[in-house]
């Protein structure tokens, strides 16, 4: 450890009597003699992805559309930050930074170079005032595609989403809400690095979609999964061999919708029933004798029940008129007049009323 020296009062360099003294120098001299080792980079090359505004420096990257600071702000902070990590000293400093960097000209065709003077004051002894050191840093930037850029534009996937129904199509109303629902999901992510659905198709199989992340297919799948009471399961495919040795698969996370949809006309135990709602444990029905509502455990109707939705033609009615539990209807294709009970009639109908239902083997049902 240096210490102050005892042995004179001039210094051995340059001869001056004034003190203090260190080593037997003044501190003009010690100075000269042991300038500060603070090593201040010559050059940092400063990547922005002119797709996203990514930037990416020194194996660090940071998303710019997350961040408050207009890009010029980002890149004077990176760039200070960098500097002084790369400085590798162990006592304590002061820094100040001068630039000459230009937001309107950051993103214009081409390199760009801009310079950051930073000065470092140090003061490691107290006998003697401010060590300083000074240096200029080249930033160098540079225009170039991010990986998660160049991933979308060629189509990169790393899942397969599909929705399809239990031995049966998707109806069209349940298309139509299982695509909205992953358009609502995605406007979460419109902020997020690599997350987007590609190729959605919607045919006679279900809704197809290569996703750009295993977590966000599991995360849409299980959102599907949740609103239509469907079962979720999970394949894996080989995809290549990556160049350290990986396997790399693609997931395909399929979402099986309940047997029977919402407004399916089904036969149970020898009655007609229509589907009004279906969860993970039971499927909730409309006796269409009576309109009587049940709750029976799902796997129960699934084994048992059968669908009757395509043989039926639909059909509308008026009520005519009622009396005592007689009523009188009127078939609107025909005119035709024939009485029913009127417990299988929906509820609460008012003469002149027009009622939806169907006619299935020669026997007319009402829903409604």
């Amino acid at each position: 450890m240096i210490k102050i020296s005892l042995k004179g009062r001039f210094c051995a360099v340059c001869g001056e009597k004034e003190g203090p003294f260190l080593d037997n120098m003044c501190e003009n001299c010690y100075k000269k003699e042991n300038p500060l080792e603070i090593k201040i980079i010559p050059s940092l090359d400063i990547e922005i992805c002119p797709t996203c505004g990514t930037i990416f420096v020194s194996g660090a990257h940071i998303d710019t559309w997350s961040r408050e600071e207009n890009l010029e702000e980002i890149i004077r902070e990176i760039s200070k930050s960098k500097i002084l990590e790369k400085t590798n000293v162990d006592f304590s400093y002061n820094s100040e930074f001068e630039d000459d960097i230009e937001e309107s000209k950051i993103m214009n065709y081409g390199v760009k170079e801009f310079t950051m003077i930073t000065t470092l004051t140090a003061k490691p002894y107290k006998e003697f005032g401010e060590f300083r050191k000074e240096g200029k840093t080249r930033l160098k930037m540079v225009r170039q595609g991010c990986d998660d850029c160049s991933k979308y534009k060629s189509g990169y996937f790393e899942a397969i989403l599909q929705v399809r129904g239990e031995n049966r199509k998707l109806t069209e109303k349940e298309e139509e809400e299982i695509e909205n629902l992953i358009e609502k999901m995605m406007k979460q992510y419109e902020d997020a690095r690599l997350a987007y659905v590609l190729d959605l198709k919607v045919d006679n199989d279900g809704i197809t979609a290569n996703v750009s992340t295993k977590f966000l297919a599991e995360t849409i799948a299980r959102e599907i999964k949740n609103f239509t009471a469907g079962k979720l399961t999970v394949a894996y495919e080989h995809k290549t061999t990556s160049k350290d040795g990986a396997e790399v698969y693609t997931n395909t996370y399929l979402v099986r919708l309940p047997e029977f949809a919402v407004s399916d006309i089904i036969e149970y135990e020898n009655q007609l029933w229509q589907v009004k709602n279906v969860n993970e444990n039971q499927v909730k029905m409309e006796n269409l004798e009576n309109h009587n509502l049940k709750n029976i455990d799902r796997k129960r109707v699934e084994n048992r029940a059968k669908k009757r939705s395509d043989e039926i033609i639909l059909r509308e009615y008026m009520l005519v008129s009622k009396e005592n539990e007689t009523v009188t209807i009127m078939a609107m294709d025909n005119y035709e007049n024939f009485d029913d009970n009127l417990e299988r009639i929906p509820p609460k109908k008012k003469d002149g009323e027009i009622l939806k239902g169907f006619l299935l083997e020669e026997k007319n049902y009402y829903v409604e």
